[in-house]
């Protein structure tokens, strides 16, 4: 057959799985099985036979060429591990090396087309994490299609043709074929890439439908309501803002609010929790349930929906629960459960400080717990973006940076003194820089020089919000941001009064402090933009009578601070002094 023909034929068949892989693409029953991060062997097996069928179409395209039958068999087999996964991958493959085996002959060629079958399955399989974390080029597909193709020819050579056919092969018509199943590999592969812009937009939509909840109910947060009130408004307002047949919030024992659109069922109706609503705070964690409920109070009125509930955290304790129901025709997993663990961070932030609010009203400590609560709004959204696009890559980061940002605000709300220790306070700087890191990845660049001594009482919440304006305006040339943080004890020789402490600095890459800014830290005034910078430049003078020293210039800026030890501490080493005498 002339190398034209072959060539062409090829082409054909590439064109057509094309087509086939846009109209699966399209498919919204195919978009969310094939999107699904955690799917049941039931889809995986569904996945595996709709694979299974296109190696069996690129099989039965075969064209033959004397001693050699060329397909496009490695297309369809590699794409089944690259796109579906291992399991996917394997399954698919097995079935098609099986097919292979019993269809085509003679039995020799079988035996090497089966084999280098299953092999392309189990190869994408293997390269299955490194494509799904966005890091490959299309060249990478196309290196791995010429090494799949190169592979099969030595199976063929090796097990069943002779060295002179395999010679003439090569030289008519194998290399150019090699070359169009490796850009056929790629074609396809790049076909399905409408699911993930699909995502990405679905994603973009979302989080733009979210970010405008978070806005329109940030007056909860700020009001003197009770907290079930506020609870039930934010049940009436979401429930509006998705397609959801119904929403509940609960106690640890009790209902708070359920609200249904098309639901006959009351609250008063209601004597016990939901069994999700139990599971997911026993386990602390998301549950989905995808079955009709066996209780009979929820038997009939959910018989067709989905549910999914999340704990809701106090301090990082359990208070009780959020629980969603939507059609099963309506619910899409992946955003569905974006969207309510970015919820659950919302409410379970919004439980904590109404909590600590009131703890603040019984303790009577107004301007501790004042500073307490300055948590930078733009700080906390962006973290919350953060983790909800963390979620969709990797559940493990995402669950430790959920820990660490709970860490974060326990250390805001529930510190009771005005001083801590040096140690404790660079532990709350970490966890912002981690959170931070997570955020700008390679970009934010950290490093540590501490020298000073880590038991030394400082006052509470001091350094971070230093740290956080050089995160936020430190940006060098390059587009990164490189923060130092330095420690070392002060001696009496280098202080006024002959006084003992640390120093602390934070130097950046930045453009350099605005002169205005400059100015206003030398007459203790107000530093619009700058919260973080006057609150910290008041303290340090209220306390020891020595305020922020910033060196600014357009390399870079370092803010310094001096902690001394005050009258009382240096009193009782005294007195301790005396005692040991």
């Amino acid at each position: 057959m002339p190398i034209e023909e072959i060539l062409g034929r090829i082409i054909v068949n590439i064109a057509f799985l094309l087509i086939l892989a846009n109209l699966l693409s399209h498919l919204r029953f195919f978009q969310r099985i094939f999107l699904k991060e955690r799917r049941s062997f039931k889809e995986d097996l569904l996945l595996s036979l709709i694979f299974f069928g296109i190696i069996v179409i690129s099989s039965e395209f075969r064209i033959d060429i004397g001693a050699y039958v060329t397909n496009t068999r490695v297309i369809g087999a590699m794409s089944a591990g690259l796109l579906g996964g291992p399991l996917v991958g394997f399954i698919s493959s097995v079935f098609g090396s099986l097919y292979v085996l019993f269809r085509v002959e003679p039995f020799g060629f079988a035996q090497a087309a089966a084999f280098s079958t299953l092999c392309f399955g189990l190869l994408g399989a293997g390269f299955y994490p490194y494509f799904q974390r966005g890091n490959w080029k299309y060249r990478d597909l196309f290196l791995l299609g010429m090494f799949a193709e190169f592979f099969e020819m030595f199976a063929l050579m090796r097990q069943w043709i002779t060295l002179d056919i395999s010679m003439n092969i090569i030289l008519e018509s194998c290399l150019p074929m090699i070359l169009i199943n490796s850009v056929g590999l790629v074609a396809f592969v790049g076909s399905f890439n409408y699911v993930y812009i699909h995502q990405d937009a679905e994603v973009s939509r979302r989080m733009r439908q979210l970010s405008t909840l978070a806005n329109d109910l940030l007056p909860l947060f700020r009001n003197d309501r009770e907290a079930l009130e506020n609870m039930k408004t934010f049940a009436d307002y979401f429930l509006e803002s998705y397609h959801l047949s119904g929403i509940m919030i609960t106690d640890a024992d009790s209902v708070l609010t359920w609200h249904a659109e098309d639901i006959d069922l009351k609250l008063e109706d209601i004597k016990e929790l939901p069994i999700i609503a139990s599971e997911c705070m026993e386990k602390g964690e998301l549950i989905i349930m995808e079955k009709t409920y066996e209780e009979s109070i929820w038997a009939e009125a959910l018989k067709d929906n989905y549910s999914a509930a999340v704990p809701l955290l106090m301090l990082d304790r359990p208070y009780g629960s959020l629980i969603i129901w939507a059609k099963k025709k309506w619910f899409n997993q992946t955003y569905e459960l974006e969207s309510l663990q970015f919820i659950q961070l919302m409410l379970s932030f919004y439980l904590s400080i109404h909590e600590l609010e009131k703890q603040q009203r019984l303790r009577d400590e107004a301007e501790l717990r004042a500073l307490q609560f300055q948590v930078n709004p733009h700080f906390l959204f962006n973290a919350l973006n953060t983790i909800a696009f963390v979620c969709r890559k990797d559940g493990e980061e995402a669950r430790s940076l959920l820990h660490i940002l709970a860490s974060y605000f326990r250390y805001n709300l529930e510190r009771t003194s005005g001083m801590t220790s040096f140690a404790s306070e660079m532990e709350h700087v970490g966890d912002y820089l981690k959170i931070e890191q997570a955020r700008f990845e390679e970009k934010l660049q950290v490093r540590y020089e501490l020298s000073a001594d880590m038991n030394y009482r400082i006052p509470l919440l001091i350094i971070q919000p230093i740290v956080e304006n050089a995160v936020r305006y430190g940006i060098n040339q390059k587009g990164y941001r490189s923060i130092t943080i330095r420690s070392r004890n002060l001696t009496e020789t280098e202080t006024e009064g002959g006084r003992t402490g640390i120093e602390v600095s934070v130097a950046d890459e930045g453009p350099g402090f605005p002169e205005e800014v400059l100015s206003n830290v030398r007459r203790n005034e107000t530093i619009e933009g700058h919260v973080g910078v006057t609150n910290v430049n008041r303290r340090l003078l209220s306390l020891y009578g020595e305020g922020l020293h910033i060196q600014s210039s357009e390399r870079g800026s370092t803010v310094t601070m001096r902690f001394y030890k005050m009258e009382e501490e240096r009193g009782k080493e005294a007195a301790d002094e005396d005692c040991n005498r």
